[in-house]
């Protein structure tokens, strides 16, 4: 959107951050560090904000020798291009992880062992890259919360507004300088004005099918993280000139289960090693294998003659097995076993191979189960995709079972093509003045994603692009701002931090609790007559509808009824039953004081 005289500025910050999720909560806390007014927006609602690192296990790369580092990496980026300042950028600072999680968390980073021979254990120096972690557990929302809860404690320099997406960036005709962001909040079009920097941190374009057939040529992936990364980024970045990089590029953990769901089940099905152990193998859209079924995940990536690729995908792959592998897998006793019961639970069954085939129209399956046998009971070799023999058992009698699944993708990294500073480049590589780029949107990595090198990216280049965009530029022409957020309600941030932001009259108390199910705390508000709990409310709530949703209420009602919080928990809805008393007591302790 280009700017003319005509155009009235709504509001004005130093910083406007795009996308609340690991990278813009870095960019926006480090840019308030520096003393920055920001604005960090989302078009999420509040409690579906976090991006992809809402669903992310935390881990993030650290290496103590920047030579084997630098050169593992440029053996996977092989026979791609790569900026080498960026690398080097980068590479310096996963050198300096473990001090930037305790300079900056407070907190020992420690060794989660994973992958101690690298994802590719057979490139040169692969065990330099090691994984770390400051949170206890992994794909808890732990590590989300750390990094959301950072930003709310600099809530007088940051404010929060939810379900609010970027509609286009405001660029200077002439000098081509991002001046601002419009934005669409409740409906309504603001133009803020930012005077040092705007941010893009708004993720990939995984939930958008168009980019997806367009830029990776593939036809149904099921996305396992988000549903908020649309590729508004990209649409941004090409709007103010810039040069896309990386387009292509995309990880996956192979397969998940398909219910035709926006998102699906089961993310780390390629990995249950008990799962495909016998009489069973992944058939294609027209019923022969093509997917070496016990090879470990390399978030996606399958071994192609000598290289490593990601594979088309098929439109309506499946799992198939006999009888003896669905008993097998119903007495399954690993630590997936209840996840693989549920799993089995979707299976098509048939009395004979030919009936299934024709139930998931797969034409040759027959063909590839008679191929399958003969490997296993004549060459003793799977001469198709190299599976380990040990862990294949000929067919037997029937009936036979088919499982609908999908290929998924975790997160795409192509966006705008960005400097070692985080600075945008147009399409002749130059700074577009003002504009700046973090996290998965437009990272540097241009093919076979290493583990662990995604969240250490975003702290990176959060802080990075945060701290450069505060950085005051020459002055903006006088912005006249039309109003400001104490005069519009609509303008006003969304995020709270303590009961201080919340009104409270005479008898009434605010509690608040941050161990529900969301990050979002629970807020109520007590009142008290002659001592009795006459009223609660609850004034914030963002739990699963479902389950804590429905036991909100229920509790309420067991609260003023027995006139104490000493009451049963909500079946299935423990952990928010207990955030809800913890809240609860808080608020009649605060009343009390009254």
């Amino acid at each position: 959107m280009i700017y003319d005289s005509t155009l009235k500025w709504d509001a004005i910050y130093d910083v406007i951050v795009v996308g609340f999720g690991g990278a813009g909560a870095g960019a926006a806390r480090f840019a308030a560090d520096q003393k920055a007014k920001v604005l960090l927006i989302d078009s999420a609602p509040e409690g579906q904000e976090g991006g992809n690192t809402r669903y992310a296990g935390g881990a993030f790369a650290w290496s103590d020798n920047f030579d084997d580092l630098r050169d593992y990496y440029k053996q996977t980026y092989y026979p791609f291009k790569y900026d080498p300042k960026a690398l080097d950028t980068f590479v310096n600072n996963v050198l300096q992880m473990k001090e930037y999680s305790q300079k900056y968390f407070g907190i020992d980073a420690q060794y989660t062992g994973r992958r101690p021979q690298g994802e590719y254990p057979e490139y040169d120096h692969a065990a330099t890259m090691r994984s770390q972690t400051m949170t206890a557990g992994m794909y808890n929302g732990g590590f989300w919360k750390l990094l959301r809860k950072k930003v709310y404690e600099r809530l007088d320099q940051i404010d929060v507004w939810f379900s609010s997406p970027a509609e286009h960036l405001i660029q200077d005709p002439a000098s081509k300088t991002i001046l601002g962001v419009q934005i669409k909040r409740h409906g309504i079009v603001q133009n803020v004005a930012a005077k040092n920097g705007v941010v893009l941190s708004c993720g990939g374009f995984e939930n958008n099918q168009d980019m997806v057939q367009t830029f990776l040529g593939q036809g149904s992936l099921a996305p396992i993280g988000t549903l908020y990364n649309k590729g508004k980024g990209i649409d941004l970045a090409v709007e103010a000139g810039a040069r896309l990089w990386h387009m292509s590029n995309y990880d996956s953990h192979g397969f998940s289960l398909n219910e035709g769901k926006p998102r699906e089940k089961f993310a780390y099905m390629i990995n249950w090693q008990s799962l495909f152990n016998g009489s069973i193998f992944v058939a294609g859209d027209d019923g022969t294998r093509y997917y070496r079924e016990d090879e470990e995940d390399r978030h996606g990536y399958k071994y192609n003659h000598g290289n490593w690729i990601m594979l088309p995908n098929q439109n309506h792959p499946h799992i198939v097995m006999d009888q003896k592998q669905y008993d097998q897998l119903a007495n399954d006793s690993s630590d997936k076993a209840e996840q693989i019961k549920q799993l089995i639970s979707y299976a098509v069954k048939a009395d004979s191979i030919e009936e299934l085939a024709e139930k998931i129209s797969a034409p040759k399956l027959a063909e590839a189960v008679a191929d399958f046998n003969f490997q296993v009971t004549e060459t003793k070799r799977d001469m198709v995709l190299n599976r380990k023999i040990e862990t294949m058992r000929a067919f037997g009698n029937g009936p036979y079972y088919a499982i609908a699944i999908r290929h998924n993708i975790l997160h795409t990294h192509g966006g705008a093509r960005r400097n070692e500073k985080c600075e945008v480049l147009d399409m002749e590589n130059n700074v577009i003045p003002h504009l700046y780029e973090a996290g998965e949107l437009g990272d540097i990595f241009a093919t076979k994603y290493i583990g662990a090198n995604s969240i250490a990216d975003l702290l990176i280049s959060g802080k990075i692009a945060g701290e450069n965009a505060a950085w005051p530029k020459r002055k903006m022409a006088e912005v006249d701002v039309v109003t400001n957020a104490s005069e519009n309600p609509d303008l006003k941030s969304d995020a709270h931090a303590t009961s201080a932001d919340y009104e409270a009259g005479a008898n009434q108390g605010i509690g608040i609790s941050e161990n529900g199910i969301n990050d979002a705390p629970i807020v109520v508000r007590v009142t008290l007559d002659d001592n009795k709990i006459a009223k609660i409310e609850t004034l914030q709530e963002k739990e699963t509808p479902s389950l804590g949703g429905k036991a909100i209420p229920v509790l309420t009602k067991k609260m003023l009824s027995a006139q104490t919080t000493d009451v049963d928990a909500v079946s299935g809805a423990s952990t928010t039953s207990a955030a809800f008393k913890e809240a609860v007591n808080e608020a009649i302790k605060n009343a009390k004081k009254q």
